[in-house]
């Protein structure tokens, strides 16, 4: 019964599909899909001479026969008793440096689809603690949405530090709700911790997974059965989900006690966002930390250049809990993949040191792409309008929606035109050279509600020469709680207010020729059969929105553009490249 209720809640949450499908498909597939992405990969305008990665490195270590002891006993503090599975090197002498894994599922059977990463690091000279925390498992105790993750995760850590096995440093690894364990037991600042692997998670998984934007819960989260029934009942962000989140203060604390953080993610997962985000705080407070980010979706990481990740990850434990001086903190801190361009590269920082943020404003002209509601265009002069709106009409029941919500598998491989003819639209001329954006996007604009809430879907798409639009990057945010999620304040119908939806963050070429759209709905919603479908539910307030773009109420898009100071939208702006290239605003020179 507890492990089909497990399966049930791997499977809804789309993580059981992508752990035990993901990455089977036969060589041969895998060799043409290569091909055809080389084929199509181009780089951004100005990024030729960044620091890309061209060669493959390789991570040579001797290798251990694992011995595995089950049914290992932790007393917490509360008198609880949490059990796992303890792993250990066989042939090596100990104290070992020490990895332990919080899972909220319950540790299972050894070597099942959440253990294969732990296997790798005990045969690479660690003592591994897999433990089921409270209520899952074989542990004793009641479950609940992350109840007590903190608290048991200080405790067993301890534990494991004082044990004769370890030498006291401890690590943390493992993905989605096994990432989030890790930064909610990193929030206690339990001092055998030295250095945490959070995979695929958040750290405001309110705003991030539960209510994106602050809207409401959507269809991959209803699933979760009695971990929404609990959500449900804080709507907003109280304490409770305090309790439950790390604030910026606690994020510098974690900073500030020395942890290293391995923070990775994947462009289309839907709980990456939260990681990358983490990221930033993080590294601004000057944590010792490296992220890596793939094209991925809600997986383990693949592909990884220069290294695997789990060679990757064994270098930054080696370093941190070993005190090995391998190099890897000497590395460029930020190694994303570029869409697009279809090629991993080093970075500085995140956001780029060198992000050239371009304002894109909406305008009435026509853009002639698209046969929208209004088919606006974004353009780079403030409107000098003194009247001019858009506007759409939703109910919970006919829309306009956006299919923006992402699966187990990423994004949805659909032409998103169709669905954006509903919208309102505002698109740029063709590109006359390949652009690329990375970093995170935001939509400012002006909105009249004659309704006491609204929520706002802004998706930004690409869009071929042919008129196929596919999804980049979508944002969400709940119009009554833009100010605060604690304490929601209804519209006042007919008033104009100023709303910034907050764009996930990306890394994406627009090839030459193709063209970059904004659409905004009142609502996202799944497809037919869309698997495991992740992101906001639905608002139930019908209501009428019109977007102002003229003089007094100029709306626009802020694009993080890399190697380019502008937009180059036509041929006739060829001397704007060379100008470009004069003042320094094309590449890195890197």
């Amino acid at each position: 019964m507890a492990k089909q209720r497990l399966m049930n809640i791997l499977l809804s949450a789309g993580l059981g599909l992508s752990l035990m499908f993901g990455g089977i498909l036969p060589s041969a597939a895998l060799d043409v899909e290569a091909q055809q992405q080389a084929e199509s990969s181009v780089k951004g305008f100005g990024t030729e001479n960044r620091n890309w990665v061209t060669e493959k490195e390789t991570l040579n270590q001797e290798r251990y026969a694992v011995k595995v002891e089950e049914n290992v006993e932790i007393e917490v503090r509360d008198g609880t008793l949490i059990r796992g599975r303890l792993l250990l090197p066989e042939g090596l002498e100990g104290p070992l440096p020490t990895i332990v894994q919080l899972n909220g599922y319950g540790h299972g059977e050894y070597g099942n689809s959440f253990e294969g990463m732990l296997i790798d690091l005990a045969e690479r000279g660690y003592a591994v603690l897999h433990v089921s925390l409270r209520g899952s498992g074989t542990s004793e105790g009641e479950a609940g949405l992350y109840n007590s993750f903190g608290e048991d995760g200080y405790d067993v850590i301890e534990w494991a530090a004082d044990q004769a096995w370890s030498n006291g440093n401890v690590g943390t690894t493992g993905l989605s709700l096994l990432g989030i364990s890790q930064w909610l037991a990193a929030k206690e600042l339990p001092p055998s911790l030295k250095a945490i692997s959070p995979i695929v998670a958040c750290t405001n998984c309110y705003d991030t997974l539960w209510n994106p934007g602050g809207m409401e819960s959507g269809p991959g989260r209803v699933a979760r059965g009695y971990e929404y029934e609990v959500a449900k009942e804080h709507r907003n962000y109280d304490e409770w989900w305090q309790e439950r989140s790390l604030s910026t203060e606690e994020l510098e604390a974690i900073a500030e006690s020395g942890v290293a953080a391995f923070i990775s993610g994947g462009w289309n997962d839907y709980i990456s966002p939260g990681n990358i985000e983490a990221y930033e705080l993080y590294s601004a407070a000057g944590g010792t930390s490296k992220l890596i980010v793939s094209p991925g979706s809600h997986a383990y990481l693949s592909g990884v250049m220069p290294y695997e990740f789990e060679d990757y990850q064994a270098l930054w434990f080696d370093r941190y809990l070993k005190g090995e001086e391998n190099g890897v903190e000497k590395r460029d801190s930020v190694l994303i993949y570029v869409q697009g361009a279809n090629q991993w590269r080093y970075e500085t920082a995140w956001p780029l040191a060198d992000t050239n943020y371009v304002d894109l404003f909406f305008s009435d002209k026509k853009s002639k792409s698209i046969d929208s509601l209004n088919d606006g265009s974004l353009t780079d002069k403030e409107p000098n309008k003194k009247r001019s709106s858009a506007s759409y009409s939703y109910s919970p029941e006919d829309g306009p929606f956006l299919p923006s919500l992402l699966s187990s598998s990423g994004r949805l491989p659909i032409n998103q035109q169709p669905y954006e003819e509903e919208t309102v639209t505002w698109t740029t001329d063709a590109l006359a050279v390949p652009t690329e954006v990375t970093g995170n996007m935001s939509a400012t604009f002006w909105a009249e509600v004659d309704a006491e809430d609204a929520d706002f879907v802004v998706q930004v798409t690409d869009v071929a020469p042919d008129g196929t639009s596919k999804q980049v990057v979508a944002g969400y945010l709940n119009a009554s709680r833009a100010e605060s999620q604690t304490t929601p304040v209804p519209l006042t119908p007919g008033d104009v207010e100023e709303y910034t939806v907050e764009i996930l963050p990306t890394s994406y070429v627009f090839k030459k020729g193709h063209r970059i759209r904004v659409s905004i709905a009142g609502g996202a919603k799944a497809l037919e059969g869309q698997p495991a479908p992740q992101g906001p539910g639905l608002n139930p307030t019908a209501s009428t929105v019109e977007i102002y773009q003229d003089a007094d109420y100029p709306s626009s898009i802020q694009l993080p553009l890399i190697g380019v100071g502008g937009l180059i939208t036509t041929k006739a702006n060829a001397r704007a490249i060379e100008k470009s290239s004069e003042k320094g605003l094309v590449g890195a020179g890197k």
